[in-house]
């Protein structure tokens, strides 16, 4: 594992948008891993999204191996096709019209998952991602520059072909080195639990979950949680073999206390949800795991009710 936090580069590495940018969060959980010397030789994410924490850990050679999953079809199936026909993404890429007809059709795709297949899937889900109000891809969500197309910015202001290409096939890089499912949760720690579960494995297998958010979830995923199931992701947690995980939330009172027997922290992190504003919002790191010095000194007083 390298040594030293200078030593490890965090970069904007996947094509794909999200409104909580994970580039502050990475350097963190980089700094958590070594103060509790865990040397993650296979990085498992359950909610991969947007995918830029498994990337950077593989781009700076900490981790040599990564499991992820997404119970979204959408996602899955751009990470799937991705690692396994990325010339057919990129192409794609290539010669797509970014414009309002093309929008209608990959909105028309991506609402009907089960009657498309994975590589249109996979399209849709980059497209509408690039072209979305906040790279969201819930049903209700519209261009980039709306459906006049009378703002400053319009629908093809984030899609720059030459840098999406670039980082396509750099990620299509790892390929050897990513296995991607269309499990939930639930199946893919049932699956990384059984498949690592000799003393070495287990010893050097990180889990980073970052589920959908407590508040406004509906608003952010095509496929998000009820209470319910926010419990039972705790319960899982609670039972589970392994005390290498660390999990990442919207700043809610009601999952700080929920897990009022892990260590805690509020993590600054910048959040945007149009083209023109940033804001600063906390997020809570939640783990077993001994949190690092510098994380102590910047808990804020509470999380909001």
């Amino acid at each position: 594992m390298n040594e030293g936090t200078n030593s490890f580069t965090v970069q904007e590495i996947s094509p794909l948008r999200y409104p909580g940018s994970k580039k502050k969060l990475v350097k963190y959980l980089y700094l958590l891993i070594q103060k509790n010397k865990i040397i993650p030789k296979i990085f498992v994410e359950p909610f991969v999204g947007g995918g830029n924490v498994f990337l950077n850990f593989l781009a700076n050679r900490v981790a040599h191996k990564a499991i992820i999953a997404d119970k979204d079809k959408l996602v899955y199936s751009f990470w799937k096709t991705l690692f396994s026909e990325p010339n057919y993404i990129v192409q794609f890429v290539k010669t797509v019209n970014v414009d309002l007809r093309t929008f209608y059709e990959m909105k028309k795709i991506a609402n009907s998952p089960n009657r498309n297949g994975q590589r249109i899937l996979a399209c849709a889900c980059l497209f509408l991602n690039r072209t979305s109000f906040s790279g969201i891809l819930t049903k209700s969500v519209g261009p980039i520059g709306g459906k006049e197309q009378r703002s400053d910015y319009k629908i093809d202001c984030r899609f720059n072909k030459k840098s999406i290409i670039s980082k396509l096939r750099y990620i299509a890089s790892f390929k050897d080195k990513v296995t991607v499912f269309p499990f939930d949760w639930q199946d893919t720690l049932n699956y990384a639990e059984k498949t690592f579960s000799s003393a070495n494995l287990k010893k050097n297998t990180l889990y980073y979950l970052d589920p959908p958010f407590y508040y406004k979830a509906e608003k952010l995923y095509a496929t998000y949680f009820s209470d319910d199931q926010h419990d039972d992701l705790y319960r899982r947690l609670m039972s589970f073999k392994s005390n290498n995980w660390i999990l990442s939330y919207d700043n809610a009172y009601t999952i700080y206390k929920l897990y009022s027997n892990c260590s805690r922290m509020h993590f600054a992190m910048p959040y945007s949800i149009n083209s023109k504003a940033t804001r600063v919002e906390k997020e809570l790191i939640i783990t077993p795991l001994e949190l690092p010095e510098i994380s102590r000194r910047k808990i804020t007083d509470s999380p909001r009710n």
